[in-house]
């Protein structure tokens, strides 16, 4: 009898019921959930149980990152002209539930003069800092601005761009952020050189400035030469997190343009890269990918030119396997194109009369900002206010 109770108090203990384990699971880190797999094989299959799906949804969208406490949001958007006007980048600063209260910013003075074409280097911020930059022809500007203060810090042209009198050089900003090691601030960025001459250019011209990568440490206030070969970025759509930075390309080098798309992960800090693949089903001749931070997490919104958005998070650096659909935005007339994401898992797009929206992941619903927005060229950043001088020291 005691024998009889023992075994039935073991099955009692062993057994936990499936609301409870999806609640539980519901709350672990992406990259525990994927590892898990391996326990049992309905484990291996949560993210197609649609009740499991439902509870990661809801505290995925509920439990909001760190990082966003005290944040706002970020319009820069560059207007679209009519009858040979000038381009005018534009920039508001969005608060309110509904981000009905919207400010326009002055850009910093190196910019009053000419302001088309502005990018802001990173979707966040970094200790209240911005990295604006623009090409305009050969003129390059880059400096970093902190909005609170208004302080800004122009960033010194590079000895690299003209090491050679017969090539000019096409310049891709592909991130900035802070290198926690060293207490630094960062520029990355890729030179490319083409030969603008009838001279015909000394082969070893090619070799030592065909293409390379440059770094700018705010510390030595300097750019320097980076050893490596790494794929550039394919978009304006850049992130920093946690000391890395993010972009998404479609090739290994300038020679080789057809290559399936990648996330490129630089460290700041070792100054290493490292690539994540993008499962196959993210990929397709029509489909358009758009990079974003979604509450902490790297995030694609993929979409082919339909009403129907796919969102896809990723748990783990690295790991192909790890990239996981949390979303189907399905239908959403008249909208074409996301521009970002924003704190609470709210979504930005440009819709088919340019006018701009958000979405709300958790009610569903689609509300105006009252501001349109030229094709690919409106944005949204976070940031978060800060009194430090610009780089902290």
């Amino acid at each position: 009898m005691e024998k009889s109770m023992g075994a039935t108090n073991a099955k009692v203990i062993n057994h936990i019921p499936e609301d409870l384990a999806f609640s539980i699971l519901s709350k672990l880190p992406l990259k525990s959930l994927k590892r898990f797999g391996c326990v049992r094989r309905s484990w291996a299959l949560l993210f197609e149980n649609l009740h499991f799906l439902n509870m990661y949804r809801n505290y995925f969208i509920s439990n909001n990152h760190s990082y966003y406490d005290g944040t706002s949001i970020l319009l820069n958007q560059t207007n679209n002209p009519l009858h040979g006007e000038a381009f005018h980048s534009t920039l508001y600063l969005l608060s309110g539930e509904r981000f009905e209260n919207m400010v326009k910013l002055d850009w910093p003075p190196p910019f009053h003069e000419d302001d088309s074409f502005i990018e802001i280097l990173s979707k966040t911020s970094v200790n209240g800092t911005l990295c604006l930059a623009q090409k305009n022809g050969m003129d390059l500007k880059c400096l970093f601005w902190n909005p609170t203060t208004d302080e800004f810090k122009i960033i010194p042209s590079s000895p690299f761009l003209y090491q050679s009198p017969y090539m000019e050089p096409t310049v891709n900003f592909n991130g900035f952020g802070y290198d926690h090691v060293k207490d630094d601030y960062k520029v990355l960025r890729w030179l490319c050189f083409f030969n603008i001459t009838d001279v015909e250019v000394p082969w070893e011209d090619y070799l030592d400035v065909d293409a390379m990568w440059e770094i700018y440490s705010l510390r030595s206030n300097s750019w320097t030469k980076l050893d490596i070969e790494m794929p550039t970025s394919a978009s304006n759509e850049k992130l920093h997190v946690d000391g890395v930075c993010h972009w998404w390309s479609i090739n290994d080098d300038i020679n080789c343009y057809d290559s399936p798309p990648r996330l490129v992960s630089f460290d700041l800090c070792n100054e290493v890269f490292l690539t994540t693949h993008l499962s196959s089903d993210m990929i397709g001749p029509l489909n358009i990918l758009h990079l974003t931070l979604l509450n902490g997490f790297i995030a694609f919104i993929i979409y082919d030119q339909t009403t129907t958005f796919h969102i896809r998070i990723l748990g783990e650096l690295g790991v192909k396997e790890s990239w996981t659909k949390v979303f189907i935005l399905e239908p959403l007339p008249s909208i074409e194109h996301p521009i970002g994401a924003g704190r609470k898992g709210e979504i930005f797009f440009r819709k088919d009369d340019d006018e701009l929206v958000w979405f709300d992941l958790s009610t569903q619903m689609i509300e105006e900002l009252g501001v349109k927005g030229r094709e690919h060229c409106c944005h949204i950043a976070i940031y978060k206010d800060s009194l430090l001088p610009i780089g902290g020291f």
